[in-house]
């Protein structure tokens, strides 16, 4: 039974449609930090910034009570301040800045009762994740800087070769991995002076933050020489902040280490820990649901138990948009209540992200936020009652909301997008369940037009998320409403493989991928079809990265689709295999690698299939993107070139794999206007003279 439809604005028909260039009017709330009384939010504030064609980011503020003007404003100016992190009396702020785009940013610390905000460190490969001491006196980060580092030193005109001797040797959007440079803990004065490094070795450091007691610094490390090899592992670390030399490992002591995966973690006062993170048992899976742990006691010699057991939902789960922040970050909601008898966390349910919380002794979750929304980023105070939390819609970009547990309240804070929102037409946004081929039911969402009528016949485009393990729905996505406001119905929805539905949902595909989650959507589009105002002879398909395979693979299977465009696609696992920035050397999506059987990949690759192929075919990827490099878009292309089909290719110089979410802001809004442009011209008859071949 379908829900409620969302609302199309009042007057729509007074108000313009959502165009392409809107994009670069939008601003995001980021990295939402509620100080430790609950009374202020700091924030990243990130907007593009036309000079650069980048964005800016810079820190603001908000008070929280009620008789507060709903008004934030501006703290810093600069064009690279984010990470704000309040000390625990709230008297200052530490914050990380960035004097220029891709240069490393350096800590420094804003007094809150004014004056400006004053540099305590200054390191050749810069800092990220400051972490106040519980006194106030310190403050540690990391940082990839080594003692023999100067950042006067002139680099040489061209880079020397590479010598490469492990297989993960690059990351998507963050390059060449620079091994002797790795993240460790570092610690200085809040006043200013020598920082010192804590850690070193040939293992990165993550989510670095101080114990509750003061007398060690808490971090997440894979300490493994071959981590590729085998099932995940993590630790969770303890290191003394007086050390006078860096530890490479003796020193450390362990706090919680489990067989499997633990990320977002937070301490009580009375030293147990809490975590999100999932075991990994035999035999590999290709999706392992994420759990909140909890230790049974203050650390160490703790262990750890399932404090969701019997929950099917993902905890600490997102869901996927185009609109969440394209800088700043933020922090998966997660805290103990006051009293330490429950843990408040987020996570997905069927397409929406919200906050929950499980009382310590067992027991199902508890709502505490909407279940029709987009939880992006949230952080409590410190009595854990207050928060403040980033919360989209299918009609807004996340804004700024303040949650009191204690009386359930979820308060407005800001909404920087109001007045760009004002002037503009939605359509409306429905969400439904309909029975996929076999009777299992699956989620999806409509765009209408905004002046949508039912007696018509619209051209439909279907969206299709990548991941696969991840999910559409509740979220705000700005191409969705730009190709509605251009006249398409346009049709979303989460297949098998989707997360938000449980474990077994997400894991049918495994060995299978694509496969039945292809089924799925076109059983969804089959029921908006019946509906009546879907012209079936105008069907569009579009999907990004593991969407790009799907879109690949249906126009294999049938014709139905009178157009299509791939974005950053697979279309050849085995050159996946060997080319992709991850190492794929457990059996979780094939049981074992190209070279031992080269038949179940050829089975699952699309290019394999492309003489079946009739449905003309826009391909989009970006030539610096690593998680499905380059070589997987140029392969369709090349394909139906050879066979003289209707293809193009649009490459974009410059961008990973995240154009679409995070690229430069001119060619986020140049891909939208390549989709869009290739739709009409096949959906709508529209002249496209710049696609032809020259």
């Amino acid at each position: 039974m379908a829900a409620p439809a969302a609302a199309a604005p009042a007057q729509a028909t007074q108000r313009r449609t959502m165009q392409g260039d809107d994009l670069l009017r939008l601003v995001w709330i980021a990295d939402p930090q509620i100080s430790p009384d609950g009374s202020r939010v700091a924030f990243t504030r990130v907007a593009v910034d036309p000079a650069t064609d980048g964005y800016r980011t810079s820190l603001w503020l908000v008070e929280t009570t009620r008789d507060a003007p709903r008004t934030a404003r501006a703290l810093t100016f600069g064009a690279g301040d984010s990470q704000p992190r309040w000390s625990p009396d709230g008297a200052r702020l530490a914050f990380v800045r960035s004097s220029a785009p891709k240069e490393p940013g350096q800590l420094f610390v804003l007094p809150m009762t004014g004056g400006d905000a004053m540099p305590v460190c200054d390191l050749a490969k810069g800092v990220s994740e400051p972490a106040w001491s519980p006194d106030g006196t310190r403050i540690a980060f990391l940082s990839g800087t080594q003692p023999t580092d100067d950042p006067k030193q002139e680099k040489p005109k061209n880079e020397p070769a590479r010598v490469v001797t492990q297989p993960v040797f690059r990351e998507n959007g963050e390059g060449f991995k620079d091994f002797e440079h790795l993240p460790q803990v570092w610690v200085v004065a809040a006043a200013g002076g020598t920082p010192r490094r804590l850690t070193r070795g040939p293992y990165a450091v993550h989510d670095a933050r101080w114990s509750r007691d003061g007398r060690s610094i808490l971090f997440l490390c894979d300490r493994r020489p071959e981590p590729w090899f085998g099932r995940d592992e993590s630790v969770i670390y303890a290191v003394s902040p007086d050390l006078a030399e860096p530890t490479d490992g003796p020193r450390l002591e362990t706090v919680v280490h489990i067989e499997g995966y633990l990320g977002a973690f937070t301490e009580h006062a009375d030293g147990r820990i809490a975590a999100i993170g999932y075991p990994t048992p035999e035999p590999a899976r290709t999706y392992y649901l994420p759990r909140l742990l909890l230790t049974d006691g203050p650390w160490p010699r703790t262990t750890a138990r399932d404090l969701s057991a019997g929950c099917q939902d993902d905890i600490g789960g997102a869901i996927s948009s185009d609109q969440h922040p394209p800088r700043g970050g933020g922090r998966t909601p997660l805290a103990f209540r006051d009293d330490g008898q429950a843990v408040r966390v987020a996570l997905s349910r069927h397409g929406a992200a919200m906050l929950a919380s499980f009382e310590a002794a067992g027991g199902a979750a508890t709502m505490l936020t909407p279940a029709d929304r987009d939880l992006i980023a949230g952080t409590a105070s410190a009595d854990g009652r207050r928060w403040a939390l980033t919360l989209g819609s299918p009609t807004r970009p996340g804004d700024l909301y303040l949650f009191d547990a204690g009386d359930g309240s979820l308060r407005p804070l800001h909404a920087p997008n109001e007045a760009l929102f004002a002037e503009v037409a939605l359509g409306e946004v429905e969400m439904f369940w309909t029975p996929s081929f076999d009777g299992q039911r699956v989620q999806g969402w409509l765009v209408t037009p905004p002046d949508f009528d039912p007696q018509q016949r619209y051209p439909m485009v279907l969206e299709i998320h990548g991941g696969p393990h991840t999910a559409y729905g509740w979220g705000f996505f700005h191409e969705f409403h730009t190709l509605a406001a251009a006249g398409y119905v346009v049709l979303y929805t989460n297949p098998r493989g989707s997360t938000s539905y449980g474990s077994d949902f997400a894991n049918v595909i495994q060995y299978r991928y694509p496969g039945d989650d292809a089924k799925d959507l076109m059983a969804v589009v089959d029921e908006i079809l019946k509906r009546g105002f879907v012209d079936q002879g105008r069907l569009g398909v579009t999907g990004g990265s593991g969407g790009g395979l799907l879109t690949n693979w249906l126009i294999t299977q049938t014709d139905r689709f009178a157009a299509a465009v791939t974005q950053r696609c697979v279309a050849d696992w085995a050159s996946m295999y060997y080319s992709t920035d991850f190492a794929m050397f457990t059996p979780f999506w094939f049981r074992k690698p190209p070279f031992e059987d080269p038949a179940e990949y050829q089975d699952l690759s699309p290019v394999a299939l492309a003489s079946r192929i009739t449905t003309p075919l826009m391909v989009i990827h970006s030539e610096e993107d690593w998680r499905t490099p380059i070589a997987q878009g140029e392969a369709m292309f090349r394909a139906l070139k050879q066979q003289h089909k209707p293809v193009v290719m649009v490459r974009f110089p410059g961008e990973s794999h995240e154009l679409s979410r995070s690229g430069a802001p001119s060619r986020r809004v140049q891909n939208q206007k390549h989709i869009r442009t290739w739709f009409d011209r096949w959906l709508m008859g529209k002249p496209a003279p710049e696609y032809d071949a020259g």
